[in-house]
């Protein structure tokens, strides 16, 4: 397997474009984005499971129900669409009628996703009368006008490529997405697209996806938020076609699991106002469900991250967000935490209590920016590990300053 920072433009069979168009105020950020395929590609979708759900999203869950075969994705920055009333069902169709008009490709074949600020109308007609712009900048030759359309308060674009080999070919999966706030398990604010070259049904690609954002984006938290707009697509443009054999089939997902992993790290390590990507493992839990519960937990909490922040061993948050968890077998008097990271591992609790240990070395391990806590609930053999970040005076400011 080899891991690449490429874009989307690695699969054949794709051109996307990214302008600017005025739904955000400053004309050197794009805004509009569009992934336009040559021919009709297989997708299938994971959305937000907030029960309040953007217009984009209720239209691409819809889509999806009823069809399988897509052939653009039109994706829009600076407004959420979303708790804006009819005006902003209306808008989306309005879009999509356009492009379709433009792409000359019926509507049923687009899907729209949106991100940005919650509640606002959605100006349909600025993105419409960007449609020319966007369509006349298609290209093959690079995705990074459309990831840099995507993004919102983000400082960087993600993309990233898995290529594997099977039979002696080389076989492509690319993804591209934006988040860096409003970050938490059940996805976030977050939007995500992934590509392969392979022809697989969307049975095959639901499966894999479903099993890939569950051990991704799932396992990512920045604030504890989930958003309205939450959307990673999966689309196969059938390039390629490969004898599925079951050991084939575990390379393919373990490909676009991969994909799905790098670009949950890529959202941690641009999480906003991070300086720390902490790794929270749990281990020792008597159930799974106990292990996973305990790792969102720890990876929360407000005191936790701002400990982490502040680089200070403090175990006492950590214990206490355990105890707070909610899960049924545990026993506080056999509890192990450690701090570690590429300055080393130390252990600051045994048993529930403070135990010996050198507390510079400990200041001197949560000085990396790459962090794990590990926390042992000796109670069975079940593991769990989440990815969070510290939280930091920026966050605030960012979200303070934030326009809504």
């Amino acid at each position: 397997m080899i891991e690449e920072k490429k874009g989307l433009h690695e699969v054949d069979g794709l051109q996307s474009s990214g302008i600017h168009v005025g739904l955000k105020t400053s004309k050197n950020e794009k805004d509009l984005g569009l992934l336009y395929f040559s021919e009709p590609v297989t997708v299938a979708g994971v959305f937000t499971q907030n029960a309040v759900k953007a217009w984009p999203v209720q239209d691409s869950q819809l889509k999806l129900k009823k069809q399988d075969h897509f052939q653009a994705i039109i994706v829009n920055s600076g407004n959420a669409n979303a708790c804006n009333g009819s005006q902003g069902q209306s808008a989306l169709e309005n879009v999509v009628g356009a492009l379709s008009n433009q792409l000359d490709i019926p509507s049923e074949s687009i899907l729209m996703a949106s991100t940005g600020i919650i509640g606002a109308p959605l100006d349909d007609q600025k993105i419409i009368g960007g449609l020319n712009s966007l369509v006349d900048s298609l290209q093959e030759e690079s995705s990074s006008n459309f990831s840099e359309a995507i993004l919102t308060t983000d400082t960087i674009e993600k993309q990233t490529t898995v290529s594997i080999e099977i039979d002696g070919e080389s076989y492509s999966f690319t993804g591209a997405a934006k988040g860096s706030g409003m970050i938490h398990p059940r996805l976030g604010t977050m939007l995500a697209f992934i590509m392969t070259d392979i022809n697989l049904s969307q049975a095959q690609l639901s499966d894999i996806l479903q099993d890939s954002v569950k051990e991704s984006f799932n396992r990512v938290s920045v604030d504890g938020d989930t958003s309205t707009n939450d959307t990673v697509l999966l689309c196969s443009t059938k390039k390629k076609e490969l004898d599925l054999t079951i050991e084939k089939m575990n390379l393919i997902h373990s490909a676009i699991k991969k994909v799905c992993q790098n670009l949950a790290q890529m959202i941690i390590e641009d999480g906003e106002g991070a300086t720390k990507f902490i790794t929270v493992q749990v281990e020792g839990a008597a159930s799974l469900v106990d292990a996973d519960q305990v790792a969102q937990t720890i990876s929360q909490s407000p005191l936790v991250k701002t400990a982490m922040f502040g680089e200070d061993p403090n175990f006492g948050r950590i214990l206490a967000a355990v105890g707070y968890s909610g899960i049924n077998q545990l026993n506080p008097n056999s509890i192990d935490i450690y701090f570690s990271s590429t300055k080393g591992e130390v252990q600051v609790c045994r048993d529930g209590q403070a135990c010996s240990h050198d507390n510079s070395q400990a200041e001197h391990i949560l000085t990396d920016t790459d962090l794990t806590i590990k926390v042992n609930l000796n109670m069975g053999q079940y593991k769990s590990w989440v990815w969070t970040s510290d939280l930091t005076y920026d966050y605030v400011k960012i979200n303070a300053e934030y326009e809504t």
